[in-house]
């Protein structure tokens, strides 16, 4: 067996050209690893995060994209686009359809037929037929108009307190039918 001795000048430059030589690979070896390495953690990104962030945006927009109103006479459907609202002035035009029904204001409630009522004005008819009554805790009984318009619903019932429930269904609300 042959040992070979690297001393002095020999020795400097074998490890130069080792050296060299080895930061020439890893060099290329990053250049060749650093874009396979990027594209993956941007398709982990994308599949977890950014997926799961359009797909909620998604359902946001398709989610209140249209309403269904059933306002009409004689049986159409018209879909109309959401638009906002002044829920203040549908509020003072259904208090002030109450008022000619024979009603007092008192503050944000109508004495109704003995009752200290909360006036609450729906629209339409809920999808689901289930209707949220948002009321305050300190009212007797909560009047609801449904359909048609604030100054002259279709139809108009008037809840007592003790059957209230912040959500109810239609049968069961049209047994308090005025």
């Amino acid at each position: 067996m042959k040992i070979y001795r690297l001393t002095g000048i020999k020795a400097l430059l074998f490890l130069l050209i080792f050296f060299t030589a080895l930061f020439i690979l890893i060099s290329i070896s990053l250049v060749l690893i650093l874009p396979i390495i990027i594209i993956f953690l941007i398709y982990i990104l994308y599949k977890v995060k950014i997926k799961r962030f359009f797909k909620k945006l998604w359902w946001r927009i398709r989610r209140k994209r249209i309403k269904i109103k059933d306002l009409s006479d004689n049986g159409e459907v018209k879909i109309h686009f959401p638009r906002r609202i002044e829920v203040e002035d549908e509020k003072d035009e259904f208090i002030k359809y109450l008022i000619s029904l024979g009603g007092k204001k008192e503050g944000k409630f109508v004495v109704f037929k003995g009752y200290k009522c909360f006036p609450i004005y729906k629209e339409s008819y809920p999808v689901n037929e289930i209707i949220s009554l948002n009321y305050p805790e300190d009212c007797e009984a909560v009047i609801l108009g449904l359909k048609g318009s604030p100054a002259k619903p279709k139809f108009l019932y008037l809840i007592p307190k003790e059957y209230l429930k912040r959500r109810m269904s239609l049968e069961e609300i049209k047994r308090f039918m005025v």
